[in-house]
C-alpha cells in the first residue's frame, strides 16, 4: 500500500469526512484498516466510500501491518482509551476533540505519548485552516497591536435525542462538543487563563444546552464563549487589539475569511464650548455626529484576509501530523497536548461551576 497509512477508529460522519478529506494530499495518504463498535458498521464504512480495509476489532485495526497512524473518531468517552491502545501499539494519533473527557485523561495521553516517545495531538481542525493560521502569523507580527479581548460562538440548533453523544450525560453538552472550538481558539490567540465563570442553561437532557463562559487571560486580555444544542447562530468571531480588529466570519469550525479594521488610539478631544453644546446634543447635531463617524470610519483601511482549504479542510490536520512524523517531532507547534489539557482544565472548571461534574 502506497502512501501515509492511517487506521481510523469510528465510523460516524467526521470519520467519513477525515477519509474522504485525505484524498486532497494526493495519494500522500491512504485510508488503511477501519474499525468500529460494531464490525458490520466498519464494513459498511469501507464499502460506501470504497476506502480501506474493515477489521474486527479496534485492537487488530491499530496493530495491522503497515499502520503509520491511527485517527479516533470515536465518542469522546472512549477516547483516553482508543488514544492508550494505539499509542501502546507503537503508533502516533490523531484524537478527535474533545482529546477526553477532562483534563485527567488528556494529562494520561499525554503523558503515554511522552513516555513512548510518539506523536500524539488533538484534532482541532479549526487551527490548521489556512486562513487561522495566517491570523495568527498576524498576531505575532503585531498587526492588531496587543491583543485585548475575543469573542467566539458555536451555536447550532438541535432536535432533543438523549440517545446521542451530543445529549448524553457522558460527554455531551454544548460545551464539550461546540465550545471547545472558540475555547481552543482564545488560548491559542490570547494565551493562557488565569480566571473562569461560567453560566448555563441545562435542559430536561441533563446536559447544558445553552453556555456562555467568561475568560480572563494571563496578559489581562478578556475573551467570551458561547456555545448551544438549541440554538443557531453566524458562528463568527472577532479579535480586538489596541491598534484593530479581526473580524473573522462564520463558520468558526472552518473559515475562509476575515475583514482587518483599523482603530488606532484617539486622543481625549477637550470639552465642547458650551456654546455648542446645545447644538451638539440636538437631533441635527446627533445626525452630523453619526454620518462624521461613518465617514470616519470609512475612511480607515481596511484589509480583506482570505485563503482557501484543502478538499473539504480535513487534509491540513492530517498533514501537519504526516510531516512532524517524518521529521521525528512528538510535539505539535500548532496544537501542543498542554494547550489541549489547558482547554480542558477551563472545560472543568466552567462544568463544576454549572452543576456538572466532569
Amino acid at each position: 500500500m502506497s502512501g501515509f497509512c492511517w487506521a481510523i477508529l469510528g465510523t460516524g460522519a467526521v470519520s467519513r469526512k477525515f477519509a474522504l478529506g485525505l484524498s486532497a494530499l494526493k495519494g500522500k495518504a491512504v485510508v488503511g484498516p477501519v474499525a468500529s463498535r460494531n464490525s458490520e458498521n466498519a464494513t459498511a464504512f469501507c464499502r460506501t466510500l470504497d476506502l480501506g480495509a474493515p477489521m474486527a476489532s479496534y485492537e487488530d485495526a491499530v496493530r495491522a501491518p503497515g499502520v503509520d497512524a491511527v485517527y479516533i473518531a470515536t465518542p469522546p468517552a472512549q477516547h483516553e482509551e482508543h488514544a492508550l491502545l494505539a499509542l501502546a501499539a507503537g503508533k502516533p494519533v490523531l484524537i478527535e476533540k474533545p482529546l477526553s473527557m477532562d483534563a485527567a485523561g488528556a494529562g494520561r495521553i499525554a503523558a503515554a505519548a511522552d513516555a513512548a516517545g510518539l506523536f500524539a495531538m488533538e484534532a482541532m481542525w479549526t487551527r490548521f485552516q489556512p486562513l487561522m493560521i495566517k491570523i495568527s502569523d498576524q498576531i505575532q507580527n503585531g498587526l492588531i497591536g496587543t491583543p485585548r479581548g475575543f469573542h467566539g460562538k458555536f451555536l447550532s440548533p438541535n432536535i432533543v435525542d438523549p440517545a446521542t453523544s451530543l445529549f448524553s450525560q457522558a460527554g455531551g453538552g454544548a460545551l464539550l462538543h461546540r465550545g471547545v472550538y472558540p475555547l481552543s481558539l482564545a488560548r491559542w490567540f490570547l494565551g493562557p487563563v488565569t480566571d473562569v465563570v461560567a453560566r448555563a442553561r441545562i435542559g430536561d437532557s441533563g446536559v447544558d444546552e445553552d453556555i456562555t463562559v467568561l475568560l480572563t487571560h494571563k496578559s489581562g486580555a478578556i475573551s467570551d464563549i458561547r456555545a448551544s444544542l438549541r440554538a443557531g447562530d453566524s458562528n463568527a468571531c472577532t479579535l480586538w487589539g489596541d491598534r484593530a480588529r479581526i473580524e473573522i466570519a462564520g463558520p468558526v469550525w472552518r473559515p475562509t475569511q476575515a475583514r482587518l479594521f483599523q482603530t488606532p488610539p484617539q486622543l481625549v478631544t477637550t470639552p465642547t464650548p458650551r456654546r455648542f453644546e446645545a447644538f451638539r446634543e440636538s437631533r441635527a447635531g446627533q445626525t452630523i455626529a453619526t454620518l462624521r463617524g461613518k465617514l470616519r470610519g470609512g475612511a480607515r483601511s481596511t484589509q480583506t484576509l482570505s485563503a482557501p482549504f484543502l478538499g473539504n479542510g480535513y487534509a491540513h490536520e492530517a498533514d501537519h501530523l504526516m510531516q512532524a512524523v517524518a521529521a521525528g517531532q512528538t510535539l505539535s507547534d500548532v496544537m501542543p497536548l498542554s494547550q489541549s489539557v489547558e482547554v480542558l482544565e477551563i472545560v472543568d472548571t466552567a462544568l463544576r461551576q454549572i452543576g456538572r461534574t466532569p
